[in-house]
């Protein structure tokens, strides 16, 4: 009973509130016991970041625990080992079938049950995560309760945000871009559009949409100076679980994560649209992730054209600008500038980076450009500008 009671109050803390809502309480299982400190410490402080940042109401429904040896790979029955446990306080282990896991279960709002990615696995961190929903209407009327995370156990970047990598995939374990909403007013998913290339030629390319309401549309319309009704979403990647690479750059919740990344009032949008039943789940704290949230500036007054039209267009029509190519686009002598990491040593800043792939949106390799990055969409982009950016820029001729 001791045992049990340390639990909870492990657990609530720093959750107990007067009002309807409060932090939601997530914690990690981990049966493969603690990671390297710097990944376990991240782990620990992602935790509490969405203690303070994404606030829930108590559910209803109560899960049966023994759905977790019924619903999660990596612990089905027979599994009946001990488990290492994250919570936003404090790391300690349990056996799965105590009466103690059992406690801490009940009383977790979310549980992310994590294993060892069984392939796919380069020499980068990385890591896949989502929600499991029951198939009980009961369970599927609650908010989510089971998820998972697969991580592939690389040696450990000292530069590399483990925080910022446990957040986004907690995000999709929580329903970002995963579930549809309750009550959506962009109806449209995908659209055609024409991509102009550098030599004045067209390329018919696909855009598409998260399926989110128009609130998350009006913080994307607010952050870009974009008041134009014909801008008709959010534009996502093509599975629409992530904002769209290109538009959005260190947004969080891209693909792909940069040195820094940012938790927008765009994403926190897209997650107070996820609905389960006639309830809104989630409500984000715009208190605790303002000071993140205005930190975040790509893109940020670039306009309509930004978000309608080829990067050769949102230049052309910049030239009479005081910043007419703004960062992360190469200036136009960019092959003689270079990145001054120390005295001994510069990077050259280039867009003429050469890389293998497909760019999004469908738009084709152009025949005739000196750009050869499809993540750039063959755009005049530094690709890796954010994590070169804290550095001098300097003539490549610099004299040491």
């Amino acid at each position: 009973m001791q045992i049990r009671c340390l639990l909870l109050l492990i657990l609530l803390v720093s959750a107990i509130s007067c009002s309807p809502r409060r932090g939601i309480r997530v914690v990690a299982v981990n049966k493969d016991g603690l990671f390297p400190k710097r990944v376990q410490s991240s782990l620990e402080s992602a935790l509490k970041w969405f203690e303070n940042a994404v606030l829930v109401q108590d559910s209803s429904s109560s899960y049966v625990v023994d759905y977790v040896g019924k619903a999660v790979p990596g612990y089905l029955t027979p599994f009946a080992g001990r488990v290492t446990i994250q919570t936003p306080n404090k790391v300690f282990s349990l056996g799965i079938l105590s009466d103690e896991f059992k406690t801490l279960f009940e009383y977790s709002d979310v549980v992310v049950f994590i294993r060892a990615k069984p392939f796919g696995c380069g020499s980068q961190p990385q890591a896949f995560g989502g929600a499991m929903r029951p198939k009980s209407e009961i369970l599927r009327a609650s908010i989510t309760k089971l998820a998972f995370l697969e991580y592939c156990y690389n040696e450990v970047s000292d530069t590399f945000s483990y925080f910022d990598l446990f957040r986004h995939e907690i995000l999709h374990s929580l329903g970002y871009g995963v579930f549809e909403p309750h009550d959506s007013a962009m109806s449209v998913r995908e659209e055609k559009y024409q991509w102009k290339n550098e030599d004045g030629t067209e390329s018919t390319a696909t855009r598409h949409f998260f399926n989110t309401n128009q609130h998350a549309l009006d913080e994307v319309k607010k952050y870009f100076g974009c008041d134009n009704d014909i801008l008709k979403g959010v534009e996502s990647d093509e599975g629409g679980m992530h904002l769209n690479e290109y538009i959005f750059q260190n947004e969080l919740m891209t693909p792909t994560l940069a040195e820094k990344n940012y938790f927008s009032y765009i994403s926190a949008a897209i997650l107070e649209n996820i609905y389960t039943g006639n309830e809104q789940w989630y409500n984000v704290n715009r208190t605790f992730i303002g000071p993140e949230a205005d930190a975040y500036n790509f893109g940020k007054g670039f306009g309509c054209s930004w978000l309608l039209n080829s990067c050769y267009e949102f230049l052309e029509g910049r030239k009479n600008e005081k910043v007419p190519r703004p960062a992360p686009f190469c200036l136009e002598d960019s092959v003689q500038k270079c990145f001054k990491k120390s005295e001994n040593e510069l990077i050259a800043f280039s867009c003429e980076l050469r890389d293998s792939g497909a760019a999004d949106n469908n738009i084709p390799r152009p025949l005739n450009t000196k750009y050869n990055v499809p993540s750039t969409r063959y755009c005049p982009i530094y690709p890796n500008y954010f994590e070169k950016s804290k550095y001098e820029l300097v003539d490549c001729q610099h004299h040491k």
